[in-house]
């Protein structure tokens, strides 16, 4: 039998480091909360606008990587554990973690630009642009397989794909953080996107090249 918990001790160490800062930051914010009375996890590395235009960039990356919400927390947990064992064998774990970091500044972007003017802390409900970004990223590879999928039945990827989004989009609206959150969750979401996108032009494009230099080296022959 296929056991989960094995499954994911034997990621690659770069994923399993990735997954256990997610899975220890809702922790370490609740008991340092119940404590002290406030968090310092959240204070230097939640997204404030405002800080992050005074130059504490580091924000866009980590807010990301944390979650202060219990029902974000859990719900970004099981996804992420998920995607990232069924992407392990597509990517290298600096490629995981550029992508997912690429993912998280397009999220942090859209509330840089319409909050810079305000003292808004932007609900910490942690990993939401990333969790899109990697549904995306299963829908990119995957996008022809079908799999079975509780109360749908068979579905393929690319349908599985965008319904756990817009279902992702509805919780993340109306429990966890609102529309700031639900914005920041799709544009991060199409930002891996894009970056897929160029990614893939890329290889296509370096492709061509070496067929084309092939077909001139026997030319010249």
């Amino acid at each position: 039998m296929n056991n989960p918990i094995k499954n994911i001790f034997a990621l690659p160490k770069g994923m399993l480091l990735f997954l256990g800062i997610y899975a220890l930051s809702f922790p370490a914010i609740f008991l340092e909360a119940k404590l002290t009375g406030h968090s310092t996890v959240l204070h230097w590395l939640g997204l404030q606008p405002v800080l992050v235009w005074k130059g504490e960039i580091w924000r866009v990356l980590t807010f990301e990587l944390i979650s202060a919400n219990v029902l974000g927390w859990a719900i970004n947990l099981f996804w992420l554990a998920t995607l990232i064992n069924i992407l392990r064998n597509d990517w290298t774990a600096p490629r995981f973690w550029i992508f997912c970091l690429v993912s998280a500044v397009g999220g942090a972007v859209p509330l840089l630009l319409i909050f810079h003017q305000t003292e808004f802390q932007v609900p910490v409900s942690g990993a939401g642009a990333i969790v899109c970004a990697l549904l995306l990223a299963w829908e990119h590879f995957y996008r022809r397989e079908r799999i079975l999928m509780l109360g749908l039945g068979e579905v393929s990827v690319r349908q599985a794909a965008f319904f756990i989004i817009g279902l992702n989009a509805v919780i993340s609206f109306f429990s966890c953080g609102g529309w700031p959150f639900t914005l920041s969750m799709l544009c991060g979401g199409a930002t891996g996107w894009l970056f897929l996108l160029i990614g893939k032009k890329r290889v296509m494009s370096r492709g061509s090249r070496i067929v084309e230099s092939q077909r001139v080296a026997r030319l010249e022959l």
